[in-house]
């Protein structure tokens, strides 16, 4: 009960604001057209004239501020939300949210969010969404165009129910998880679930509801970022309609139709990964709303095709779209740093498997070094054996996070050890593996491999170090069952080892 106490009550007091275009002063009467930004002074508020064409201030208890468009800009700013790294990118997330704060400033008619995308995470959808509930000094829409991910799903969708209007493509699509176009192998589908429709946002449930345009809307926004929700459409006894989980349903509550069933939710203290859904545990059972239903339930406000269309539905005709700055450039940039942390973590899963055959050749002779019956020079000094290097591997299935590329694809290659380019990520890994010998006789010189083993270890602490500052300076550019913690941990039990070999064999050190 206070949990619906509390949504209501937030309801009411992010979205009861007006956007402020006409100022008159609740004394003398006095009025000017212009806009509100969301800037202040100590109690004051910075304003524009559009008379005195400039920036003023004043304190808004002093004025009866009235919504209309006078004053305004005769433009719309365009919001791009279309990029895949949208919301799975902190810095994309952050400059969104920037510039739909910084468009307020500029009095458009209104802000449009151009949304076709496949969803991300939630900590990210919420710093858009930060964004979308502070801009109460000017309208915020959204248009959902079916372009290439064909709609808003997950994250995405949950912010376009945030908007003062929704609009949507005729061939677009709203719900909860993107679909996959081509042959899209099980693996590949779980890397995408986990990627544009985590599990963790199932967190963000209450937040989303609190934040959505209309209240009886709250159980569809909540099923567009939690999966196993089931959503069916009732009537009850004096002919409501509601959206309600078939679980909560009333015995007065009679079901017009189910919109959604539901994914299975996985097993208290069961392995998530061994639990994974398939595409057929999904497909059909999430909640998704073709532009016809989301218009019938409320969900879209109306069917467009264009932005034309949305200015003219809004009395704003002839206002002219401008994009968003920086947006594009970030999310390019973003991409360069994930690929290239990709191409690094094959390089590291090399470099790993190489190190592991070393320490076993090195056991090996070693051991026969320790049991043989040959006799030894005297005087000669044994060193004490090398303590196994502990590791924690690193996901199997890792690549998935950054694509199935074409063999042909220069990002699918790797460097070796002397920096040529090597074969494909999943080839590179299989040759590695079929490749391993195990030393049965000392024929190989043990300082010769402690030498080698040294090497490899300065390769790997190397990439380890470049692929943690990328990770930190890029957010959201490692896979999300890859915390920094475990590339960290790694590294330094090979910086640990290295230090023992150069103690050892009197090498330089790292």
């Amino acid at each position: 009960m206070k949990t619906k106490l509390f949504i209501m009550v937030l309801s009411l007091c992010v979205f009861d604001a007006a956007f402020a275009d006409t100022f008159r002063h609740k004394e003398t009467g006095e009025e000017f057209y212009g806009f509100r930004s969301q800037k202040r002074s100590a109690n004051k508020i910075l304003v524009y004239h559009s008379e005195q064409k400039k920036m003023i201030t004043l304190d808004p208890a002093e004025y009866e501020i009235i919504a209309d468009s006078k004053g305004r800009r005769d433009n719309i700013v365009v919001v791009p939300i279309r990029q895949s790294e949208a919301l799975i990118s902190q810095a994309v997330a952050e400059q969104i949210a920037k510039a739909i704060v910084d468009a307020s400033n500029t009095g458009p008619q209104f802000i449009l969010l151009h949304i076709d995308n496949p969803g991300g995470r939630g900590e990210y959808m919420k710093l858009v969404a930060e964004a979308i509930q502070k801009t109460d000094n000017c309208p915020v829409v959204a248009f959902i165009s079916g372009g290439t991910f064909g709609g808003a799903y997950s994250a995405a969708a949950a912010l376009a129910m945030m908007c003062e209007a929704v609009y949507i493509a005729p061939n677009a699509a709203i719900g909860a998880v993107a679909p996959m176009t081509g042959s899209v192998t099980n693996a590949q589908y779980e890397a995408n679930l986990k990627l544009y429709s985590p599990d963790g946002l199932m967190s963000y449930s209450a937040y989303v509801m609190g934040l959505t345009r209309k209240p009886h809307l709250r159980m569809i926004a909540r099923a567009f970022v939690d999966k196993t929700v089931s959503v069916v459409e009732v009537i009850d006894a004096d002919g409501k309609t509601h959206f309600v989980e078939r679980e909560n349903r009333q015995p007065t509550q009679t079901i017009q139709r189910t919109l959604a069933e539901g994914a299975a939710r996985a097993a208290a203290g069961s392995d998530a990964s061994a639990t994974a859904p398939s595409p057929t545990e999904i497909i059909g059972r999430t909640l998704t709303l073709t532009s016809a239903e989301a218009l019938r339930i409320g969900a879209a406000d109306k069917i467009v095709s264009t932005i034309a269309e949305i200015a003219a539905d809004r009395g704003v005709p002839n206002a002219k779209p401008t994009n968003a700055p920086d947006i594009d450039a970030i999310a390019k940039r973003f991409t360069a740093a994930r690929n290239s942390i990709g191409r690094s973590l094959a390089y590291i899963q090399q470099l790993e498997s190489e190190a592991a055959t070393l320490e076993e050749q090195i056991a090996a002779v070693e051991n026969q070094l320790r049991t043989a019956t040959v006799r030894r020079e005297v005087g000669q000094t044994r060193r004490p054996d090398i303590a196994r290097r502990g590791r924690v591997g690193l996901p199997g299935a890792y690549d998935e996070y950054y694509y199935e590329a074409p063999q042909d694809d220069p990002r699918r290659q790797v460097r070796d050890g002397m920096g040529r380019r090597t074969d494909t990520l999943r080839n590179q890994r299989r040759i590695t593996e079929t490749e391993r010998m195990t030393v049965e006789e000392p024929a190989a010189n043990l300082e010769d491999l402690r030498r080698e083993q040294a090497a490899v270890l300065r390769d790997l602490i190397s990439e380890y170090r470049s692929v943690i500052n990328q990770a930190r300076r890029w957010p959201g550019s490692l896979p999300p069952d890859m915390p920094i913690s475990v590339l960290e941990s790694n590294m330094n039990s090979a910086a640990a080892l290295l230090d023992s070999i150069n103690q050892m064999t009197g090498g330089r050190r790292r």
